[in-house]
């Protein structure tokens, strides 16, 4: 699983501290690549959970997928989704894992360290961003 984006979005109506969105890639279920996770309160066994979809299953999903990505931190995904709306799924995959991994523009060693331990330090709570 390849994570896009996170972000804590708390406090909700739903947790008061934990209500996480995250978005990702799953390379090893081609027939449905796009995992959308909710973790409220600490993970997904009492509240949240997890969706996996195909391309021609985001519209017809009640979990609205470009608000998912907005509250994930990766709206980015629905505009290169809706910009290349015409290609196939593996194509939409691929174009998304190419952006995600294209590096920053240039930026002062802070700013680079401060995106890094955004996009691989989860932090709930309060404080968490």
């Amino acid at each position: 699983m390849i994570q896009i984006g996170s972000r804590n979005n708390a406090p909700t109506p739903q947790h008061s501290t934990q209500d996480i969105y995250l978005f990702g890639i799953d390379l090893s279920r081609p027939a449905t690549p796009f995992c959308f996770e909710q973790s409220i309160g600490g993970g997904h066994a009492e509240q949240g959970g997890a969706r996996w979809l195909a391309l021609d299953e985001l519209d017809g999903w009640p979990g609205k997928w470009r608000e998912h990505l907005q509250k994930a931190d990766c709206a980015w995904v629905a505009e290169l989704v809706d910009a290349h709306s015409g290609e196939g799924q593996a194509a939409v995959v691929a174009l998304i894992l190419q952006r995600y991994a294209e590096p920053a523009q240039p930026t002062g060693r802070l700013q680079a360290l401060g995106r890094w331990l955004k996009r691989t330090i989860h932090v709930g709570g309060r404080y968490g961003v």
